[in-house]
This record gives C-alpha cells, sequence and structure tokens, in this order.
C-alpha cells in the first residue's frame, strides 16, 4: 500500500468515526473525501477484509468494524484511558454544577466526546452525544484545545477544518476566532451559541506534563443557567477538577503510577508537529 493510498484509508476512517453508528452513505464519503468512487470503493473493499469497516445490509451504509474496536482495546492495555482518569472530577463537575458535563479529547484536527454527565438540573443541554467528533473550534471544550495552541499552529488547524464547517451554520471562521481570542484572554472558553442557539458552554483545557493540549472539560446549559454572573464559579470549579486530572496525567507519565498516558497530536492535512520534550 502506498503512502497516499493510506492516507487515503485514514482519512475516510476519521470521516467514519464522524458518521457514528448510522454510518455513511458511498456518495457521503465521495464528496466528503473528495476521492472518486471507485477509489473509495476500492479502498473500502480493502477495510472490509480487514474487519475495520462495515456495511449495514438494509441500509447499505459504510460504518466502522469491530476490529478497530479489538484494537482500541489492545492499545488500551498499556496505555492510560483519560476517560477513566477523569471520571471522578466529571461527575463531581456534574454534581457541583448541576448541569451536564463533558469530557473531550484532541485527536488531530478534531474534538472527540468521549464522556457526559448529566447533573440535577432538571432542563438539559445534551449537545453532544459520547463518540461524537467535531473540528476543533466547534464547542466549548474544542474552543478551549484551539485556544491553547500556539496562534500559527490554531489557524493550520482551521485551514485543514474550515471546509466541514458548512455542518455547524453557526460556527463559522469569524466566530470560531473570536471565541478563541476571547478565551486566550480569559483563561476559559465560552461557546455561546456556537453549536446550537440557546445554549452556552463553559470550559477548560487539561494538559499532560510537557504543557501540551490533550483533553478539555466543561459544562453545558440553557443561556438562563450559565448568566455572566455564574460564569466565574463555574470556570473555578472546572479549573479546580482540571488541575486534578493533570495531576493524574503527570504521576501516570512519571512511571509512579501502572502505566503511561497517551498523547493525541495533530496528523491531519498539513503536518503538525509537536517537538518532543527532553
Amino acid at each position: 500500500m502506498s503512502t497516499q493510498t493510506l492516507e487515503r484509508a485514514i482519512g475516510l476512517i476519521r470521516i467514519l468515526a464522524a458518521g457514528g453508528t448510522e454510518g455513511c452513505r458511498l456518495v457521503d464519503l465521495q464528496q466528503t473525501s473528495g476521492l472518486t468512487k471507485p477509489t473509495v470503493h476500492r479502498i473500502l473493499g480493502t477495510l472490509k477484509q480487514q474487519g475495520m469497516v462495515e456495511q449495514v445490509d438494509d441500509s447499505r451504509r459504510y460504518r466502522l468494524g469491530q476490529e478497530l474496536a479489538v484494537l482500541g482495546w489492545s492499545a488500551n492495555r498499556t496505555v492510560y484511558d483519560i476517560k477513566e482518569l477523569a471520571a471522578e472530577d466529571l461527575a463531581a463537575v456534574a454534581a457541583k454544577t448541576g448541569d451536564t458535563g463533558f469530557l473531550a479529547i484532541r485527536s488531530g484536527t478534531e474534538a472527540v466526546c468521549i464522556d457526559r454527565l448529566a447533573g440535577a438540573y432538571p432542563v438539559k443541554a445534551f449537545t453532544v452525544e459520547v463518540g461524537t467528533r467535531r473540528p476543533l473550534g466547534v464547542g466549548a471544550t474544542g474552543v478551549a484545545l484551539l485556544a491553547a495552541l500556539p496562534p500559527d499552529e490554531s489557524e493550520a488547524v482551521l485551514d485543514v477544518v474550515k471546509e466541514s464547517l458548512v455542518r455547524y451554520p453557526n460556527a463559522g471562521l469569524r466566530q470560531i476566532r473570536e471565541a478563541v481570542q476571547r478565551a486566550r484572554q480569559a483563561g476559559y472558553a465560552l461557546s455561546d451559541g456556537l453549536m446550537l442557539k440557546g445554549v452556552r458552554g463553559v470550559a477548560v483545557v487539561i494538559r499532560d506534563s510537557a504543557g501540551r493540549p490533550i483533553a478539555g472539560i466543561g459544562i453545558g446549559a440553557i443561556n438562563d443557567r450559565l448568566s455572566p454572573s455564574r460564569i466565574p464559579e463555574i470556570v473555578r470549579v472546572l479549573r479546580h477538577h482540571a488541575n486534578h486530572i493533570e495531576q493524574r496525567i503527570a504521576t501516570a507519565e512519571s512511571g509512579t503510577g501502572t502505566g503511561s498516558v497517551r498523547r493525541f497530536r495533530v496528523a491531519a492535512g498539513k503536518s503538525i508537529v509537536h517537538k518532543k520534550s527532553k
């Protein structure tokens, strides 16, 4: 398999990941990837043979296969699961605020929701499902992660994801850049209707021991719940628990835990590389 074919196959896997359990039609994969129909069909055939992609009998849509889950399980035997590391803190955030808590990790130029817990407040803001992938800059955790990058790197990310932003009518390049700028100045991210009108989100970034932004923790609520006067207290709660998660990560990376924490780096479109710390 050539490098170009490998890159195309990985690209299709990422598109399928965004499609969730419903899957994607062949024409959708073709249009989103920009590849020809024969090329997409050929690559999908190979991925199906390897169990990494499956085709739903009724709808004929394609979705990720069981083999990818097996490979992920194998990897998690030797690396920490950030979801597991952050579970107690996410539960505490939801309990203290009463709102819906979210945990997202950075995966290339996307943020992936890996956990979500509802608080006690009766009106819920379920703006994203667990497993959903969104471009960095969409939603509070996506803004927090993008704002934590150096300006030139965040612009490179936006250059990669700009075409996919058409799926998010409230989150254009201008709105995202403004949200990122505010986040850099304030030290926390605020998403005011970027994902869904009438819903606000607040998030802070989680870094590894080298200072790299690898995840974000935040809450989502209806506008009335996230008034300007309440936001400072929400941010205090989020920062407290983000710091606690970072301490757990540092312990794992120091070798005093039972393993090492997986690092998520940008690797999409252009090559955006972090220097390895000594």
